[in-house]
């Protein structure tokens, strides 16, 4: 198995996040218009049946060339301390892994070892100019207010003024994915590589027939290789790194975890069908992190035919992120 990254630079503004299963819906309709619904219906029966082709993350942030992981939502017992200067100097150790979200990948690799979030202590800014400069967001939002034409007159409709917020990323921000291929052969048999390139330069999410979600993207150049994550051989716990639908199978157990309702809607031409609107469905969210006995390479589950849509039974939503194992110890 090997992990590779895909580095996204975006061209316009998102209005749709990069999450995995949202990745998994656009690659699936990338490939039924470039290989057929023949091949569509065995790239998604090959996760369905235990053999996916490959894993793939959510959007992860890179800021300066240093990627940004979701913070694992995990508690650390604190130190007891008996001194009230030391308890103190651990209540602002604990505040400050609160407040920051995300682990660059040797704090990462850290925690991997361990179970245990450390931050590294950075240099402390000696110019007074740069203290108390506020920090620069990275990602902003920009009003945008449209109108909804009629299709009689062509012209406004009366009282449809409706408005979205696009995001953009800073300058120094892009996005990168990472992709764990499981099944080299059907890897190549699909084209996933040239494909979910495609979904990007195309467009990803609201909007993109307007022009929003679309990324710079090399298509010339392979993907990269990424071997900086090192996952301990006898690892009893896993951090998802995607929007995970447990399977039975599994059999995990919840060490910290965070949930995300979708109220999804259909994608494509099914979006113009007379009930796009998908059912609700409960994810765990990027970050979650889990104990298990089970040695498996992956873990989650594609939805059954007719969870998703009360209309179009054939539709269905991938639960399988991309995970990271790691060792946990302090029960």
């Amino acid at each position: 198995m090997k992990t590779y990254s895909l580095k996204l630079k975006q061209k316009s503004g998102l209005l749709t996040e990069l999450q995995s299963d949202t990745i998994y819906g656009h690659f699936c309709w990338r490939l039924k218009e470039k290989l057929g619904e023949d091949k569509l219906v065995e790239f998604i029966s090959s996760y369905k049946n235990d053999k996916p082709v490959f894993l793939v993350s959510d959007g992860l942030l890179s800021v300066g060339g240093e990627i940004h992981f979701p913070r694992p939502f995990i508690f650390n017992k604190p130190e007891l301390k008996e001194k009230k200067a030391d308890k103190v100097v651990e209540f602002v150790k604990r505040k400050k892994i609160k407040e920051r979200n995300y682990l660059n990948v040797s704090e990462m690799n850290s925690f991997l070892s361990n179970g245990i979030i450390k931050l590294e202590e950075k240099k402390e800014e000696t110019s007074k100019k740069k203290k108390h400069k506020s920090e620069i967001p990275l990602r902003t939002e920009s009003l945008r207010v449209s109108v909804q034409i009629d299709r009689n007159t062509f012209g406004s409709s009366e009282g449809k003024l409706f408005s979205f917020n696009p995001k953009y990323n800073r300058n120094d921000v892009s996005y990168v994915l990472l992709i764990k291929v499981l099944d080299e052969n059907n890897f190549k048999l699909f084209e996933c590589e040239n494909i979910l390139r495609e979904v990007f330069s195309v467009g990803f999410g609201r909007k993109k027939s307007s022009g929003y979600g679309q990324f710079e993207v090399d298509e010339k150049t392979p993907f990269v290789e990424f071997n900086e994550i090192i996952e301990p051989k006898d690892a009893n716990a896993l951090m998802v790194l995607g929007n995970y639908l447990p399977s039975d199978s599994d059999n995990v157990d919840a060490v910290g975890y965070e949930i995300n309702t979708k109220y999804g809607k259909l994608g494509e031409e099914l979006s113009q069908s007379e009930n796009p609107f998908k059912n609700p469905i409960v994810f765990l969210t990027a970050g979650s992190c889990f104990n298990t006995e089970i040695k498996k390479d992956f873990y989650g589950r594609v939805t059954n035919n007719g969870e998703v849509s009360k209309t179009k039974d054939f539709v269905v939503q991938f639960g399988i992120p991309f995970i990271i194992k790691f060792n946990f110890n302090h029960l």
